[in-house]
């Protein structure tokens, strides 16, 4: 099976009922270089053929929504992003407990994951949870679970739960999510490196449309923000940024797990060798270049440790309110300790990981992490 850019646009202009092609085409170049891939590769099976196209539908289908929306709504663009809070670091490393616990206190508004795809028209004011497309994507959940147990151990969004902006930037066909899903060297190793202004532009304009209906301070998460960390302060001038931190053996090795556990879904095999060559440098530099920037604007970066948030995560939620001077109030923490004892640690069962399934050791990782565990000495576990 093939597919091709033609094969994409054409599902895309079908899903938005012949809306115009995007304004740009940014776009281009990162679906083609997906497609080479896959086409070189030829590791994907009859699914995940099927699986791929309707993501990269969806994505452009997306795209073209948000375009006609600000083309109807000029007015939007205009509108200021304010003092959003990113939430990144390493896959793993408790980025989504920051996320989940900041999103439970009601003056703080993330962008929920039935949203991602459903960006216009925005939900009506107070709608966030009783849209019927949010209902939608709830009703789903069930049957996500019991189809891909061992990837809900690992990782699990509820449709009306937070979710990454991987999902904002792969519109652009800029994002992590699309290289981790596939076997895609070329267009893994160019995302590393290539300009994403074009995809934070992007992102910029979804969540205008977003806070049109259902304003409040962004709280927005996304790991491979770390990767990108310098574009977000060209993007939101007056953004802030807590970095979270654990040890990197323990999160490599549990980002390999959650990784290989979703992929043969996809491929013929699982990409081990894939991942054993391009993910360690990859995690490498989730930790460069944080550890640059946050160098650079100390102030404007919050670390926060994993195992001090596992201690006790109330009080760590306070000293983050304290350094943002947002006030802590008694809503915040009800929303909180509702969350925190709705959601135990291995809610959906437990997450075993080793690097000896990839073919690696903890040995063959120090060196993409030694730099990093100079300043940031967390490293304390087996890596098991």
């Amino acid at each position: 099976m093939t597919l091709t850019l033609e094969h994409v646009v054409a599902g895309a202009r079908a899903k938005t009922g012949g809306l115009p092609d995007p304004d740009s085409d940014s776009w281009r170049e990162g679906l083609e270089i997906l497609l080479h891939d896959h086409a070189r590769e030829s590791r994907l099976t009859e699914r995940g053929w099927s699986s791929v196209r309707s993501r990269y539908v969806d994505c452009l289908a997306s795209r073209m929504v948000v375009d006609d929306w600000h083309r109807r709504h000029p007015d939007l663009a205009e509108t200021p992003v304010e003092r959003p809070v990113f939430i990144l670091g390493m896959p793993r490393t408790g980025t989504t407990m920051v996320s989940y616990l900041l999103e439970s206190d009601p003056a703080v508004r993330s962008m929920l994951r039935w949203e991602a795809y459903n960006l216009a028209p925005p939900a009506a004011p107070g709608a966030l949870r009783s849209d019927p497309r949010c209902l939608a994507e709830v009703a789903k959940d069930e049957a996500i679970l019991k189809a891909a147990a061992k990837v809900a151990a690992a990782h699990f969004e509820p449709g009306d739960s937070p979710t990454e902006c991987v999902h904002l930037v792969a519109q652009d066909f800029r994002s992590l999510m699309l290289a981790v899903v596939a076997t895609t060297p070329t267009y893994h190793d160019w995302l590393l490196f290539t300009d994403m202004q074009s995809a934070f532009a992007h992102r910029k304009r979804a969540l205008q449309i977003l806070q049109s209906t259902n304003p409040g301070r962004w709280v927005l998460k996304m790991p491979s923000d770390s990767l990108f960390v310098r574009q977000i302060f060209k993007t939101f001038p007056d953004a802030r940024v807590i970095w979270t931190h654990r040890d990197p053996y323990a999160a490599a090795a549990s980002a390999f797990g959650m990784r290989g556990a979703s992929r043969p879904f996809s491929e013929i095999d699982a990409g081990a060798d894939y991942m054993r060559r391009h993910f360690p440098l990859q995690f490498a530099l989730h930790l460069s270049r944080p550890l640059e920037v946050s160098q650079e604007r100390p102030a404007d970066f919050y670390h926060l440790y994993y195992d001090t948030l596992l201690a006790d995560p109330l009080a760590e939620m306070r000293r983050v309110y304290d350094w943002l001077g947002d006030p802590w109030t008694a809503d915040s923490e009800a929303g909180m300790r509702g969350w925190l004892a709705g959601n135990p640690q291995n809610k959906h069962g437990r997450h075993v990981y080793s690097f000896e399934d990839w073919g690696l050791t903890r040995e063959d990782m120090v060196p993409y992490f030694s730099d990093y565990l100079k300043v940031h000495p967390v490293a304390r576990g087996t890596g098991k």
